[in-house]
């Protein structure tokens, strides 16, 4: 590399106005010896200190005509940043109308020296491999969706292991494996499957990339990556830029879980990274569940995805209309269960003692002094506010003065122990979301548990009751239905196999279809339903949030064909006065260029603007984008 004298460097600043390369002349010392993805610190305008960055290329001159700045400290000689993962970046950056240095805190862990110094030294005597690249004109991969059974047997869940042997099966080929999983308990079990099936001398081949290990771990899978062999790489969001060799495949299990969602910039969904990905290395895509979300309906309509489920024989589930909480149906359920000596899971739809409260005296909801909000009682029996956290104690109703208070639907802690006076000499468990319990001994007993928090349990459940379930799908959500199927469908997927499932309350063509185990017909009538409405994902919407003003410039300068719903005063946790939010509805077609609009005109419009949270002090964007807003 002696030839190059010029290095371009992306910086590793939010600031939209350095979102892009910079040309830096090499020092002379340096020649020779810096490389394409190094971290590097370049001096930049005015300012006295230094600035992180990464070289993205090496060239011999520069178009630049001026003088260039030197770059003359490398922080590190190790190449972090692979081509492909800078394209990645790229992508997913121009997007989501954000700058690529928000991409990068997501692709590019934190670094740890001593297990980098360490990673060197143990690479010293072996060839890195390069990470092999697919080329464009090669034929794309498959693209493809599976519903997988919903049952657990002795070996555990059937969606674990056939998905363990799908990435086993592709290693022994020499071909990588991302398998990104939502939930940390469900990527403990398949790590514990995988290390099983490699055993000990392949270990090295199994990279944990999950988001609850430390930094100096995380950083250490990383390094795994970059040694050029091939690997299973299991993860959630982050593991979608683990920079592997030979990329084989990428598998989601389970995308319509919310976990798959970036809660800050750039925003984006696993989901939508994958299939950047996917179109960019040419290996093949798998979305794989127990129920399909909407977004997965959509690409499989239009024939982006190809469904290969295979047919299975599906769950016992019988459906009970009745207006009862526990019908007679579910008792009989449980007490045949629980005299084979079987464990039954009960799912209720929240935690506490009771989900609401009202006044002793006049019967109105309680609300809470602080917030105006409505009331529950946890399982400590203490009400509390469902929007401020705040105890209330001393609870005085607005409307008559009356201090008692009277409570309604339980939660699970109630329910648990009603079930404890009903099926005395049984064993109890509740597991929720303040005690979440990833999995129970086998034997007879009953678990009550909350949404997402059903721990699993050797061999499979002998029975599964679903209670509340008007309550699931009254919730305010335009997601309601889907998230309730998809719960729904998990729970009942830890039933063992002859067992039986009831769905207290269930009605119309929902219950009827679930009862079946249709749950392609769920997913496109879910689908058609948004569609007429014009909602996500038959379209695209993105949101903007900001200073009325502010945004007021921002609108006023898109095309003529975008829609516009609002502006609107923003209210909830943390706006300030003038907050205000529009939203935008455009087609898929529009996404690259009204990105590139609103990246432009924020960049214009909130020039030399600041804003600093009212909460943390910190700086913060005048101007949010989500250009994909969940509701």
């Amino acid at each position: 590399m002696t030839g190059f004298g010029v290095a371009r460097v992306a910086i590793d600043s939010p600031l939209p106005a350095l979102d892009r390369l910079f040309d830096y002349e090499i020092a002379d010392g340096l020649r020779g010896n810096i490389a394409i993805g190094s971290r590097v610190r370049v001096p930049f305008g005015r300012s006295a200190g230094l600035s992180d960055g990464f070289v993205v290329e090496l060239v011999e001159t520069s178009e630049f005509k001026g003088k260039l700045a030197s770059l003359d400290e490398v922080v590190s000689s190790v190449s972090v940043l692979a081509p492909e993962i800078y394209s990645l970046c790229r992508a997913v950056a121009d997007r989501q109308a954000v700058t690529i240095a928000d991409v990068f805190k997501l692709a590019i862990p934190t670094r740890s020296v001593a297990v980098e110094k360490k990673w060197q030294s143990a690479m010293a005597d072996v060839a890195v491999l390069p990470i092999n690249r697919i080329e464009p004109s090669k034929p794309a991969g498959n693209r493809s969706f599976a519903f997988i059974e919903p049952r657990t047997n002795e070996y555990g869940p059937i969606w674990v292991q056939q998905l363990a042997n799908r990435a086993e099966a592709a290693l022994q080929a020499g071909q990588s494996t991302i398998l990104v999983v939502p939930d940390f308990r469900d990527q403990a079990v398949i790590l514990e499957n995988l290390r099983g099936k490699l055993g000990e001398a392949s270990l090295t081949q199994l990279v944990d990339y999950t988001s609850q290990q430390t930094n100096s771990l995380r950083y250490a899978a990383f390094l795994r990556c970059l040694t050029g062999e091939p690997a299973i790489v299991v993860g959630s969001r982050a593991a979608l830029y683990a920079p592997v060799a030979n990329l084989g495949e990428i598998i989601i299990w389970d995308d319509g879980d919310s976990n798959l969602q970036e809660p800050t910039s750039p925003y984006t969904n696993a989901r939508d990274v994958a299939l950047i990905r996917q179109s960019q290395s040419g290996c093949n895509l798998l979305f794989t569940s127990h129920a399909r979300s909407c977004e997965v309906e959509r690409l499989v309509e239009i024939g982006y995805l190809k469904d290969i489920s295979i047919p299975f024989a599906v769950p016992k589930l019988a459906i009970s209309e009745a207006s009862a909480r526990v019908d007679s149906l579910a008792w009989q359920t449980i007490r045949r269960a629980l005299d084979q000596d079987d464990a039954v899971l009960v799912q209720v739809a929240s935690r506490g003692q009771s989900v609401s409260v009202y006044c002793g005296g006049c019967a109105e909801r309680a609300k809470c002094a602080n917030c105006a909000g409505p009331l529950w009682v946890d399982s400590q029996g203490q009400p509390r506010c469902r929007w401020c956290n705040a105890n209330n104690l001393a609870f005085s109703c607005t409307n008559c003065g009356n201090r008692t208070l009277k409570q309604g639907r339980a939660g699970a802690t109630r329910t648990t122990a009603e079930f404890g006076k009903a099926f005395a000499g049984t064993k109890i468990i509740e597991s929720n979301g303040d005690n979440r319990l990833e999995s129970v001994p086998a034997g007879k007993k009953i678990v009550v548990s909350t949404p997402e928090a059903e721990p699993r349990i050797e061999g499979g459940y002998g029975a599964v009751i679903l209670l509340d379930c008007n309550e699931m799908l009254s919730r305010d959500n335009l997601r309601a239905s889907e998230d309730a199927v998809r719960i729904w469908s998990n729970t009942i997927a830890l039933m063992k196999p002859g067992g039986l499932a009831v769905a207290v309350g269930l009605q119309g063509f929902l219950g009827q279809k679930l009862a079946l185990w249709s749950q392609a017909e769920i997913s496109r009538h879910e689908y058609h339903s948004r569609a007429e409405l014009r909602f996500p994902p038959f379209i695209r919407m993105a949101s903007l949030a900001g200073e009325r003003d502010l945004l007021a410039k921002v609108l006023e300068a898109l095309p003529a064909d975008i829609e516009i719903l609002g502006p609107m005063p923003l209210t909830g946790k943390g706006a300030a006065v003038d907050d205000w939010r529009a939203l935008i509805r455009y087609e898929y077609s529009q996404g690259a260029s009204l990105a590139a609009t609103l990246k432009a005109q924020v960049l214009l419009a909130t020039a030399g603007a600041k804003r600093v949270s009212a909460k943390s002090g910190r700086a913060q964007r005048p101007i949010q984008i989500k250009m994909d807003t969940v509701i």
